[in-house]
């Protein structure tokens, strides 16, 4: 123990004989009892501890002082140091080590806010999940809200992180993996240094250690798999992805599998924990605040509408302002890390009289650092979502909020956490009202992390009658200041000024800024060159101009504008002659902090005589960066034109000329897509509907039977997929046309730009219904950008307001667009048939249409009864546009449902990507198939080669088919096929309809129904294959399955994992509509 007083004058607790103030923290609340001392003795204190005094500090005045990264770093004492054995890795490393450094730099830019575009899809996944989980439950179920939370964001870091499912929604318990990590961290938080330690907590460190083996071998398992897949960014856009591909540009290694398996292990602890945990605090203080609730619940209805089939957008929720406040105040009242460890660099003092030695340990308390009335007011232990309004974070100091931590060392994950708490509570909001019944009371719950322990819920689902109409829908477009680029014109003459584009970039969106900027300076006739800021430390140059893109780091400059910050604020050399402008990247979501750095290099600039040539612009990430940049980019332009006296047309908007030029001649043929793709000819042989058009519940719904030839040497296997190559209805094709005013006679001849890289066929001739038939997505929904474009070629004084409206950055354009064009699901071709004015050259509109791709059907049929032949089920997708503008029809199913016998169509066969959906090579072992609606597709071919194998006098095992539809005299497919197997005993068949009694009967009412005869088959081995709608169905079925292994007395988790792991779940299933 210390000496008595040895850290004078910082006050202390009364302490013990031997023990000092251990006692005085107690094991299951040591950030609460440091607390309780903060109250008592101020804003510094120490604890004499086991091993070391601890200095703990939360006056802001001497925070500021222990955020300064010149004189103090993280520590990794104590529990992150105990934690090494199962991971070393970001959030364990100290900042020395390259088990820091390297995966920092490489993983940077993957935390971005621009990167939580690519992960918005996975979020949205995950979120889903949760809140149909409470959708389903009964008025008197309670929400585990915590359990949730944790759920939720436990299998958001799974998805994003390395492409696993944990599947906790469909689980009782957690993963084995996740049981594995919380007993490790209970392990590590117990320990407290203490004599005799390891023999008292024996049993509890080898099973420690046991759980680090497994969570070390699953790790390394998926990590391995990921490798052999061949796998990589593209086709796999998550963090392990980057962490396998990505480069240190320090050091100009990669990360070994080591690192990369300690980097998984730590975002999911880290990942999880901290989200996790702000959730659910946030959901208890919406409870105990109804106005607040009330408040954030309306911006959701005002933001993301009434109607819960719309998925957010990743734009509507990044403007949920009021809601990432409530977050906020969540985590200034409980933040989720309450406590950082800290060290100084050398022997210090702070405050002027407070001594910290090197080798103190100290805690920068964020828990009493955000309730100091000093900063916070009279109300900082209250609930106020309006400390964090914009302007009172401007006006707050930079320090006084330190959740994530600080400087260099602060969470990598910030911008993931948030995007991904304000994600699930705006969907929570939007369709719960949530109903504390218990009256719950506060307590705290620590580990690494705090949680509100015990905290249960109801959530029931809002009346949709009452919901307030989300105001987007209502919103009245008013035209709006176009940002849209004009008409195209040439590249302006090259007159050489010299242009020097620096930027200062950790994240890469500020790097990729100053490279569009340098491209368009070269399209402009500039010289330009791009660099870092740090390369022109001390010599920028006097001729020609400097153009500056920079970001702030938490108020601090990018690592590569680091050394060129620091000349800066040193610098007393003049800088005459020097011509520049500045353009921030910032976030205001820490306005403290926002454009801190780039506002400091465009004064200083200034100050040390340089020219600004143009105003600093600045970007928010919480709005629309690339427009804020668009509009000071242009408005640049002719400032440099003035500034150089440029005669050559410098200032011509960056747009290079058309990708197409057009040139009309004759005729030949031949469809490169196919090429592309390796696709065949498949001649149809038969194509018949298989739903009951004559029947009394006829619906207006078809599903069609469509048997092809193939080609001499191609083969497939049941269960397999044929990936066709559609064509646009003649209907759409011809609407194009007569838009721009073509005939069938007429053929034309791409030409490419030189150096453009083109999807559609170049310098041949081709006919311009094969152009529009065979190449482009006629009906995919117009863009703003598109729509811009549109504008941009519209003169028209009454058409033009319109399309701008559409297409502007602003608030309501982007509510009309939403309310007028993707909520309508509009194509390009609707809006020019609506706006005849529009004078968009063919060529424009050309480039703007995406590739026609292929569709996936599932093979419904065997090569061992039909060889040189194969069939698909296709259910054709017809149904009034929402546009209001006649019929929806989906191009590849009614274009297979519009073939004849005789006709050719051209596909590819692809192997099933679902592991182990494949009849079983042991033809005794028994199956258990469950595939509603066009899902019975693969059981068929199954069935046939069943049937076959019983042709060979091959015994079989047993079979339970599961079909489900509507209605038996309506859409009972093969429903003679499968009544004729069933009584030749190649399965047994259960058919559920939703719509032909009082009582909607799904599959997985069925598979309850016979309970005991499937128990049977699971017990003799059985295989379990379900195709279908992987949204709803699979989960159901799924859920059923596990309800009953746990009523035969089985861990339902794990018995669900096991069945998995030995392919005898298997899946191939899609998302549902």
């Amino acid at each position: 123990m210390a000496g008595k007083n040895s850290l004078h004058p910082i006050p202390h607790p009364a302490k013990k004989p031997f023990v000092g103030n251990l006692l005085s923290i107690g094991s299951e609340s040591p950030v609460l009892d440091m607390w309780k001392i903060a109250q008592d003795l101020g804003g510094i204190y120490w604890l004499d501890m086991p091993g070391m005094p601890v200095i703990v500090v939360s006056s802001p005045a001497l925070v500021d002082e222990l955020c300064e990264e010149a004189r103090f770093d993280k520590s990794t004492r104590g529990a992150l140091r105990r934690l090494r054995a199962a991971s070393h890795g970001l959030f364990t490393s100290d900042t020395h080590e390259e088990t820091w450094s390297k995966p920092h730099n490489i993983l940077l830019a993957n935390f971005s806010q621009r990167a939580m575009q690519a992960y918005h899809p996975m979020m949205l996944d995950i979120a889903s999940q949760l809140v149909t989980k409470w959708e389903r439950l009964n008025f008197d179920e309670e929400v585990d809200v915590v359990r949730d939370m944790t759920a939720l964001t436990l299998d958001t870091i799974g998805l994003c992180g390395f492409g696993y499912r944990f599947n906790s929604f469909y689980r009782e318990g957690f993963h084995p993996f996740v049981d594995a990590m919380v007993r490790t961290l209970e392990t590590v938080q117990n320990r407290r240094g203490l004599p005799l330690e390891e023999l008292m907590l024996k049993k509890e460190l080898a099973q420690q250690r046991k759980d680090i083996r497994f969570m070390h071998k699953m790790v390394e398992d998926i990590i391995e798999e990921r490798r052999a897949s061949g796998a990589d960014i593209a086709t796999k856009p998550d963090l392990l992805s980057y962490m396998i591909a990505g480069v240190d540009k320090k050091s100009g290694e990669k990360l070994d599998d080591k690192m990369i398996r300690d980097e998984c292990i730590e975002f999911l602890i880290a990942g999880h924990e901290t989200t996790s945990g702000l959730l659910s605090f946030a959901t208890y203080f919406l409870l105990k605040n109804p106005e607040a609730l009330a408040k954030a619940q309306a911006e959701v209805d005002s933001v993301f509408g009434p109607d819960t089939t719309q998925k957010p957008t990743y734009a509507q929720v990044n403007r949920l302002q009021y809601v990432m406040q409530v977050l906020k105040e969540a985590l200034r009242l409980y933040p989720t890390a309450p406590a950082i460890a800290m060290r100084a660099k050398e022997d210090t003092t702070i405050g002027g009289q407070y001594t910290i030695k090197k080798k103190n340990m100290v805690i920068m308390h964020a828990l009493a650092l955000h309730r100091d009335k000093s900063i916070w007011g009279e109300d900082a232990d209250e609930f106020n979502p309006d400390h964090f309004s914009r302007e009172a974070e401007r006006e707050r100091p930079m320090n006084a909020f330190k959740p994530f931590g600080n400087g260099q060392r602060a969470c990598i994950g910030r911008q993931f956490a948030l995007q991904e708490a304000v994600l699930t509570l705006g969907m929570i909001l939007q369709r719960f009202n949530l109903v504390d019944h218990t009256d719950y009371k506060l307590k705290i719950k620590e580990a690494l992390t705090i949680k509100p322990e015990g905290f249960k819920i109801k959530a029931l689902l809002r009346d949709p009658a009452t919901r307030p109409r989300g105001h987007m829908a209502d919103a009245v477009a008013a035209p709006a200041q176009s940002t849209q680029p004009a008409a195209r014109k040439p590249q302006a003459a090259r007159h050489g000024t010299s242009l020097l584009v620096l930027q200062g970039s950790n994240l890469g969106t500020a790097e990729d800024l100053a490279r569009q900027l340098a491209e368009a300076g070269e399209l402009r006739g500039f010289s330009t060159q791009l660099a870092s800021l740090d390369d022109y430390a001390e010599r920028l140059p006097a001729n020609g101009a400097v153009a500056i893109v920079c970001a702030s780091y938490n108020g601090v400059a990018p690592d590569n504008a680091a050394e060129f910050h620091r000349w800066l604020d040193k610098a007393d050399d003049s800088l005459n002659g020097v011509r520049f402008s500045v353009f921030g990247c910032g976030n205001t979501d820490w306005a403290a902090t926002y454009q801190a750095v780039p506002r400091r290099i465009d004064e200083r600039l200034e100050a040390l005589g340089a020219t600004r040539v143009h105003p600093r612009g600045e970007g928010d990430a919480r709005e629309d960066m690339d427009g804020a940049f668009q509009d000071w980019s242009d408005a640049l332009w002719p400032e440099l034109v003035k500034a150089f006296d440029i005669k050559t047309g410098a200032d011509t908007p960056a747009e290079a000329e058309p990708l197409y030029t057009l040139e009309e001649l004759p005729p030949p043929q031949k469809n490169a897509l196919v090429d592309a793709l390796g696709a065949v000819a498949l001649r149809v042989i038969e194509n018949r509907e298989l739903q009951n058009p004559g029947s009394d519940t006829e619906s207006g719904r078809s599903t069609r039977h469509v048997e092809l030839t193939l080609p001499e040497g191609v083969i497939y296997r049941a269960g397999d997929h044929l990936s066709v190559v559609p064509r646009n209805s003649p209907a759409q094709v011809e609407r194009a046309m007569a838009r721009f005013g073509f005939d069938r006679s007429t053929h034309v001849r791409l030409h490419a730009g030189a150096g453009r890289k083109a999807a559609l066929p170049v310098d041949e001739v081709i006919a311009v219904d094969r152009l529009l038939g065979d190449y482009v997505e006629l009906q995919d929904v117009a863009t703003r950008k598109q729509i811009a474009t549109l504008a941009a070629h519209t003169e028209c004084p009454f058409t033009k307001p319109k399309l701008v409206a559409l297409s502007g950055s602003d608030e309501a354009s982007q509510a009309a667009y939403k309310a007028e064009v993707l909520h309508k699901r509009k194509s390009l071709l609707e809006l020019l048939e609506e706006h005849r004015a529009c004078q968009v050259p063919f060529a424009v509109f050309l480039e703007m249409l995406s590739p026609l791709s292929p569709r996936y059907y599932s093979i419904s049929s065997s090569p061992t009864m039909t060889p040189g032949r194969c069939s698909v089920t296709v259910g054709v997708v017809s149904a009034p546009a929402l546009s209001g503008n006649g019929t929806f029809e989906g191009v590849c199913s009614n274009y297979l449902a519009r073939a004849e016998a005789g006709d050719t169509v051209h596909g590819v066969i692809r192997e099933t990507t679902a592991e182990g959906f494949r009849l079983p090579e042991d033809a005794m072992r028994p199956l258990i198939m469950v595939g509603p609606g066009t899902g019975l597709a693969p059981f068929r071919g199954f069935l046939q080669e069943r049937a076959t194998q019983v042709e060979r006098g091959e015994a079989l095992g047993e079979a339970m088919l599961f079909f489900g539809c509507r209605h038996p005299e309506q859409d009972f497919i093969y429903a003679e096929e499968l009544k004729a197997w069933s009584h030749r005993g190649l399965m047994k068949l259960h058919t559920a309809f939703s719509r032909s009694g009082e009582r909607k009967v799904y599959v997985q009412d069925l598979i309850r129904e016979q309970a005991a005869h499937v128990w049977k088959l699971l017990e003799a081995g059985a295989v379990v294959y379900v195709c279908g709608d992987g949204s709803r169905m699979e989960p159901d079925v799924r859920r059923t399955l596990s309800d009953l292994a746990r009523e035969h007395g089985h861990d339902s988790t794990a018995w669900m994992d096991k069945m998995i792991a030995d392919q005898r779940y298997v899946l191939d299933v899609w998302a549902g509509t």
